[in-house]
């Protein structure tokens, strides 16, 4: 038997130094939420929404252009040009006269009326008291900067927004620039998100992830468990 067979392995963790959150489902209402609820308002049935959906889920392939709601996303296309894109699409879906056939940028914000998550803005402040570095990472939309006003956005570092950076979760470039802000990377930030694409994303590049469900409360306490087992 070799001499190092018995030998002990030692693993190093990297301490967490870092907090980051998305915005929506995990600072404020799920998006996929507010979306079903603002379908639901406008009477849309279940053929329209799933386009939208859709469009939302594409994946583009290598070279290929991305699909135009993660060009909106990217700050690349006005979200004007994604409300032409719903009312052609809803030409064939929808009933003549129906309202929906005649939206605007104004009546299409499913955000617009989102409310804040008070357990996960208590974690970031729980965060930033304890000396940890935080940030918020999304994908967002120009037109609905209207979260803005919803989060306490004096209780992080930085804010990095698809919108603004022309790069959306979970290209792993959004995630680099995350780190080369806060100063970290690897395991030394923990991520919380809801989108369980964007979670994987984070893995794969060393974070250390909570995975943000119907239940804020659990969420909060796993991400408060690990930070606290961590210190700053």
């Amino acid at each position: 038997m070799p001499s190092w067979w018995r030998r002990p392995v030692t693993v190093v963790l990297m301490t967490v130094r870092a907090l980051v959150l998305d915005v929506g489902g995990v600072l404020v209402e799920s998006p996929f939420r507010a979306a079903i609820r603002w379908g639901e308002e406008w009477d849309l049935p279940m053929e329209a929404f799933a386009a939208l959906y859709a469009e939302y889920s594409k994946v583009a392939a290598p070279g290929e252009r991305p699909p135009l709601w993660h060009q909106v996303e990217c700050g690349q296309v006005p979200l004007a040009e994604f409300i032409e894109f719903m009312r052609e699409s809803f030409e064939s879906l929808l009933p003549k006269g129906h309202r929906a056939r005649y939206l605007t940028v104004s009546d299409f914000n499913p955000f617009s009326d989102a409310a804040g998550h008070p357990e996960m803005a208590a974690l970031a402040r729980e965060a930033r008291r304890a000396g940890f570095r935080t940030a918020i990472l999304t994908n967002n939309v120009a037109e609905w900067g209207a979260w803005r006003e919803v989060v306490e956005l004096e209780q992080f570092d930085h804010v990095v927004d698809s919108c603004e950076v022309g790069v959306r979760k979970p290209d792993p470039a959004i995630y680099r620039l995350v780190e080369a802000r806060l100063g970290f990377d690897g395991e030394q930030v923990l991520f919380l998100d809801d989108h369980a694409g964007n979670v994987a994303a984070a893995r794969a590049i060393g974070w250390q992830t909570v995975e943000v469900g119907e239940d804020i409360a659990t969420a909060v306490a796993e991400a408060r468990r690990i930070l606290q087992s961590h210190g700053a």
